[in-house]
């Protein structure tokens, strides 16, 4: 007889964390929490141990050796974003993210990012401003990352559409993976003689910085600046695609705090992007594995045991956060948790935060007097959009009175 495990008797049964919408999501992950800092749930079909609580959460995401992101995402992403720097570990992650990813850093962002983005801004709603309503999913949260991305990269405005097209079908990767597939040939295709003509005659575009971009006289080859380009669009775009359709959703369905920031943007505008990051993250539940048999933290896990960190939960700890469920924009907490820690954080998080606050001040200024329409709540409400983990309101129909 095997002995007992940590796995042997799930916390919750008949949800699957993986794949279902739960509309209590955030209730179900507060009761699981109040009984202990961990749970054994369904994830795929497979027992995993979901970590629940702020000091785990970010314990485990510090703890590269014990739960490498490699292990992951060699299995799920790399079959169509290609050797990412998500598929990296050690010297090797360490050397290709160096070179990566100086144009994300802060003060890059600053110089070469800030003026693409509030003309972009203005030129979306340029389109349907004239309207007097507006589906600011639709019209706006999908449009603008997308396209800062492919600004920034330097690409003919004559392709935006198609580039869409291939941040769609790359973000949903796993449930349309044929799409993805074709999406990533074709994108390949498309940009590989675009890296040739920017290593002859590089200008001030991204593409053009990552191939003539050196560390210690190393320099990204044609692959590693594709599988990095390829993995801007679901790592980069269309997560802040989520957060932004979080961030409005959030002020929409809390008009005392919508009125709170038009009181004052500029005091308040970078404070409700950071709530809106705590109160609803883009990536609400992060999936890595521990490849060999461990005691951490407490936990005797088997090897082979998925993993499953919960960004939202421990965001809504109430050990960190008082009064967790509110969203409350005067709360001045910065929540870096929302992009990850350790050595595969998110490298382009403050390329995340300026495009978020732009869009924020600028949408809010265009559209004065910006409110729910009575009937567009049940959309607005955010809900799984690929898996679980990735969440974001279907729509939020809006109108203004300005």
């Amino acid at each position: 007889m095997a002995a007992p495990t940590l796995l042997d008797t799930p916390d919750v049964e008949g949800i699957d964390f993986a794949f279902e919408d739960l509309p209590d999501l955030h209730a179900t992950l507060a009761r699981l929490r109040s009984r202990r800092p961990f749970a054994v749930v369904s994830f795929a079909g497979a027992r995993a141990v979901l970590l629940l609580t702020n000091g785990l959460v970010s314990a485990a995401f510090r703890d590269e050796p014990t739960f490498p992101a490699a292990a992951v995402y060699r299995m799920t992403t790399g079959p169509v974003l290609g050797k990412t720097l998500q598929c990296m570990d050690g010297t090797e992650h360490r050397n290709a993210r160096g070179l990566a990813a100086p144009p994300f850093r802060r003060n890059r962002v600053a110089e070469y990012v800030q003026p693409i983005l509030e003309p972009l801004a203005h030129e979306l709603i340029d389109r349907f401003q004239g309207h007097g309503r507006a589906d600011l999913v639709a019209e706006f949260a999908t449009k603008y990352p997308v396209l800062v991305i492919s600004r920034l990269l330097g690409l003919p405005v004559r392709d935006e559409a198609t580039v869409h097209r291939w941040a769609h079908d790359l973000f949903y990767f796993p449930l349309a993976p044929e799409a993805a597939m074709r999406a990533s040939r074709e994108f390949t295709e498309y940009v590989t003689p675009i890296l040739a003509e920017r290593r002859r005659e590089p200008g001030d575009d991204l593409i053009s910085k990552l191939v003539t971009e050196s560390a210690e006289g190393e320099h990204l080859d044609d692959e590693q600046v594709l599988s990095f380009l390829r993995l801007l669009f679901p790592a980069g775009a269309d997560t802040t695609m989520l957060a932004l359709g979080n961030t409005l959703s959030a002020l929409l369905t809390h008009p005392d705090q919508l009125a709170l920031l038009e009181s004052d943007l500029n005091e308040h505008a970078d404070w409700a992007i950071w709530e809106a990051l705590r109160w609803e993250p883009p990536v609400g539940l992060l999936p890595r594995v521990c490849p060999e048999a461990v005691e951490w933290n407490g936990l005797s896990i088997p090897a082979l045991t998925p993993m499953i960190f919960s960004i939202n939960a421990a965001l809504r700890d109430p050990a960190v956060y008082e009064q967790p469920d509110e969203f409350d924009i005067s709360r001045r907490q910065t929540t870096m948790l929302a992009f990850g820690q350790g050595p595969h954080s998110c490298a382009g998080n403050w390329l995340a935060i300026a495009e978020l606050t732009t869009a924020l001040k600028v949408l809010l200024q265009r559209l004065p007097g910006l409110y729910l329409h009575a009937d567009a709540r049940a959309d607005a409400k955010v809900v799984s959009q690929v898996g679980t983990a990735l969440r974001g309101p279907n729509a939020l129909r809006v109108g203004w009175r300005g």
